[in-house]
């Protein structure tokens, strides 16, 4: 009798060969590794992501995996260099305007579907606590769902643009655009989504002339290391 294959679960999922792009790793290794918390105080734009799949945590930068918009939009909008690619997140730190990175779980997957609701719960109010410490000028959700999981709406609920969400304490504004995968048939390439990034760009030079714009928080250390930063990543 052949041997019968049980479900995968959320807790338990099948772990498959992975191709050569994965340079020989296991997909058991490459899930149990995380991206770093690209954040300092005061950023000017902090890009919020659901969490990593495989081939970002493979490469260890956001945003890595060929054909997603994000990086093209990036550099088309000018908000980074004509070079710079996923490998440059770090340097994005010391742009003006200044770009971080973070994702609400931080633990890598194949597929979204395999986080748990709690997941979820527990990376929302270590986002909260972030951007309390950290205090960017604009927070970008990438992708609706996130931003939904977020403040605990329902996904039909929340619309792309500014939000007039506000977290009390926390100068940030907020800012919802859709997700950057090029599997989204509402934008099906990097022009039709350009329209998001001046958007955020003209948050920024709103938030520059707020007279609420607080003065600079220069107490709180940026965090470059995964492993040092579990404890709000």
């Amino acid at each position: 009798m052949p041997k019968v294959r049980s479900k995968p679960t959320k807790n338990k999922p099948y772990l498959q060969k992975l191709g050569p792009i994965f340079g020989g790793c296991s997909e058991e290794e490459i899930r149990s590794r995380t991206l770093p918390q690209l954040i300092k105080p005061n950023l000017s734009i902090l890009f919020v992501g659901i969490n990593p799949g495989l081939y970002s945590a493979y490469k260890g930068h956001y945003y890595s995996k060929k054909g997603n918009h994000f990086w093209p939009c990036l550099v088309q909008s000018k908000l980074v260099p004509a070079h710079f690619t996923p490998d440059n997140d770090q340097d994005c730190l010391g742009l003006e305007p200044s770009i971080g990175f973070t994702d609400i779980v931080s633990r890598c997957t194949r597929a979204q579907s395999e986080l748990r609701d709690e997941e979820f719960d527990e990376g929302a109010e270590k986002l909260r606590v972030k951007l309390l410490k950290y205090n960017p000028m604009v927070v970008v959700f990438n992708g609706k769902q996130i931003f939904a999981r977020f403040v605990g709406k329902k996904l039909k609920d929340v619309s792309c643009g500014r939000q007039s969400y506000r977290l009390p304490g926390c100068f940030s504004v907020f800012y919802t655009m859709s997700n950057t995968s090029p599997l989204n048939a509402h934008y099906p390439n990097v022009q039709s989504r350009i329209f998001f990034y001046d958007e955020i760009k003209a948050l920024i030079a709103e938030q520059k002339v707020s007279p609420y714009w607080p003065v600079q928080v220069k107490s709180a250390p940026s965090e470059l290391n995964s492993e040092k930063t579990d404890d709000v990543s």
